[in-house]
């Protein structure tokens, strides 16, 4: 009887004591500082040694952080990154007018005073110019296709490409777009040639063998039976 009310105490006990154990717990838990993450800097793209070089820029803006890029593209290198040897060969003045994006972000169109044609006539100058601004769109967007254009010379004027004006080619700057879309679209209607053909092939190939077949099968019920030798028929015949 002892033992019993012995064991009851401790299991009255413990269940009393076990509703304030995780409490205890995460009291002795020491509490981890909530870090905030830092918004992760964007960069821009100027030229070192006479190659492109991404320069980390702290740019924020949300939805409008790729208009950011830019436009700290066109300030610049800054008077530390001139004395590194880091450079721009976009002309000075040059404007950022409006962007634009395809509603399933195919492509990225970014719009340009005409301070950029200053560049006319140099067609290295102008190459590096473009391979900035594409590597810089491409960087803060993601989008590989990416579109350049010049505003028109007076007002309601349509604008002008500026690869077309400059005389560059798009993949000469790495902007993509119409040129890899044009391969793409000729080599997937290459294939699909390919596979019709290859079916109708096959299906010719099929028509002469079946019709050969057939001709062998006519070709050998029209042929006479062969006579085998032996004896006349209708009996013998009795000399008179």
């Amino acid at each position: 009887m002892a033992r019993r009310t012995m064991v009851f105490a401790l299991v009255a006990a413990v269940a009393l004591l076990f509703p304030c154990l995780p409490a205890y717990a995460q009291e002795e838990q020491p509490v981890q500082p909530v870090e905030e993450e830092a918004p992760s800097p964007g960069g821009i793209y100027l030229y070192l040694d006479g190659e492109p070089a991404r320069v980390p820029r702290d740019i924020t803006g949300g939805n409008q952080m790729i208009e950011f890029a830019l436009l700290e593209l066109l300030k610049g290198p800054t008077d530390e990154e001139k004395a590194a040897g880091y450079a721009t060969y976009i002309p000075e003045g040059v404007k950022l007018q409006y962007t634009t994006v395809k509603q399933d972000r195919s492509e990225f169109s970014v719009n340009l005073s005409r301070e950029l044609l200053q560049l006319s006539g140099d067609t290295d100058a102008s190459t590096k110019a473009l391979t900035q601004i594409v590597k810089t769109a491409q960087e803060v967007s993601g989008i590989t296709s990416i579109g350049i254009t010049v505003a028109g010379e007076g007002m309601g004027d349509q604008p002008q490409d500026a690869f077309e004006a400059l005389g560059v080619e798009r993949g000469e700057a790495g902007a993509g777009g119409q040129e890899e879309a044009t391969q793409e679209e000729g080599g997937n209607t290459g294939l699909v040639l390919g596979i019709v053909f290859g079916i109708l092939g096959a299906v010719l190939l099929a028509a002469v063998a079946f019709l050969l077949i057939r001709r062998r099968k006519s070709a050998a019920h029209k042929a006479p039976a062969k006579r085998t030798p032996g004896k006349a028929s209708g009996g013998k015949k009795t000399g008179k």
